[in-house]
């Protein structure tokens, strides 16, 4: 028999992960968890009756996994081949998106009690902020410490308590999540903060974010979503993205290249969350908000469902909110399509006006929903840059992103004027 990996949720054993002749990831809910009164598919595309293909458990786990530079590099560092998912899994798995920890034995390396960490010193801090060489593949894989997190940026998850950070070790839960600095992309933990707050002002759910200073640069602060304070202990909360319930490789997280659309979003949503209206006009403010302050990076890895204690999913809070516009050498092409059209800068009454349609939402709605919000976002950016700069001082953020989001959002709204 060949090797197998074992899924859990908290202490119970879901199912096994084997990987096939085809180098593909092969998953099979155990037989306990299935008679279990607390049984839930771990993902959407993942049936508990078994009705669903290699390639989309695949997918799934695939997608807990880094992405771009970041993973070969972790690749590099722990001697894996890049594209060998299975064994980087093993590798780094103890501590992912959502509830579900990854281990080689049924019965080893659950969550400890008390859970460890390993302090995080200030110098070590100041060292990773720069945000190179890259910290995550410098760090995860190594020794007892195996954490991973989806995605392309440099980013680590961490155990805050108080002032100190500390490193999860085995499977201990991590609490938030650091993002560093770019050699690439200029004050990128100064956008993502200020898009963030922003968007919470003007009534997006958010993530909490903060930045702290080290004396080399400034990091991100995230507080995680899918982690909760329970009975004296952090929990995990399962979530899975929208590529994951949608069954969809994370290579192909961008619309034109098969990923999620609008239109999928919105189906997904109204087939399967708890107050499907409700989300429903979540999507559309998190579409128009993008849209209206410049974040062309807006793709099915960055929505999510979290799943409460009756099983079903809700729309997670927004994350990697970040004004793209603000870098000459990223795409201003949209990743998902609004109305079939990806430049923003011709978007219009007509184009909302389709989007409407995808999303099953009423056009004269979307419509009003996009001249409040661009009202809203001018009338909160000079409170969102006097916050900001009490928190942390002058940033050169405060001068460029308003000027990028004003002079979106007067363009849309000379668009809608007519209407």
């Amino acid at each position: 028999m060949s090797e197998c990996l074992c899924v859990h949720y908290r202490q119970e054993l879901v199912g096994l992960l084997e990987q096939t002749a085809a180098r593909t990831m092969k998953f099979v809910y155990d037989d306990g968890w299935l008679r279990s009164a607390a049984r839930f598919p771990i993902s959407l595309s993942l049936p508990l009756d078994g009705t669903f293909t290699d390639s989309e458990s695949q997918y799934f786990f695939a997608n807990l996994l880094p992405e771009g530079n970041v993973r070969e590099q972790i690749c590099k560092s722990l001697r894996i081949s890049a594209d060998n998912d299975f064994e980087l899994l093993k590798a780094i798995g103890g501590d992912c998106a959502g509830a579900l920890t990854i281990t080689g034995t049924r019965n080893g390396e659950l969550p400890e009690k008390p859970p460890r960490y390993e302090q995080v010193t200030e110098e070590q801090l100041a060292r990773w902020s720069p945000g190179t060489p890259n910290v995550f593949a410098a760090v995860t894989g190594q020794g007892d410490i195996r954490l991973s997190l989806a995605g392309a940026q440099d980013k680590l998850p961490v155990y805050i308590e108080g002032t100190q950070i500390m490193i999860p070790l085995g499977s201990a839960p991590s609490t938030h999540i650091l993002k560093f600095a770019s050699p690439h992309y200029s004050h990128l933990p100064e956008n993502e903060t200020f898009m963030t707050i922003l968007a919470k002002e003007v009534g997006l759910p958010v993530v909490d974010v903060r930045i702290r200073k080290t004396a080399k640069s400034s990091i991100t602060i995230i507080a995680r979503y899918d982690r909760q304070w329970e009975a004296g202990q952090w929990m995990r909360l399962h979530q899975e993205d929208f590529c994951q319930a949608l069954g969809i490789d994370a290579s192909r997280k961008y619309e034109k290249e098969g990923g999620p659309s609008y239109k999928h979003c919105a189906d997904l949503i109204r087939r399967h969350v708890n107050f499907p209206l409700l989300d429903l006009q979540k999507l559309l403010r998190w579409s128009l908000y993008n849209l209206l302050t410049g974040n062309a990076d807006a793709h099915g890895k960055n929505l999510s469902l979290l799943y409460g204690s009756s099983g079903s999913p809700s729309l997670a809070p927004f994350y990697d909110l970040v004004c793209t516009r603000n870098y000459r050498n990223l795409s201003r092409e949209l990743a998902m399509s609004a109305g079939g059209v990806w430049n923003p800068d011709v978007v219009s009454a007509k184009q909302l006006s389709a989007l409407a349609d995808d999303l099953g939402i009423r056009p004269n709605l979307v419509i009003e929903q996009a001249k409040e919000l661009a009202d809203r976002i001018m009338l909160s950016l000079p409170l969102v840059i006097e916050v900001f700069r009490e928190q942390y001082g002058d940033s050169p953020v405060l001068q460029r992103l308003p000027a990028i989001i004003r002079k979106l959002v007067r363009r849309l709204s000379s668009q809608l004027k007519s209407r």
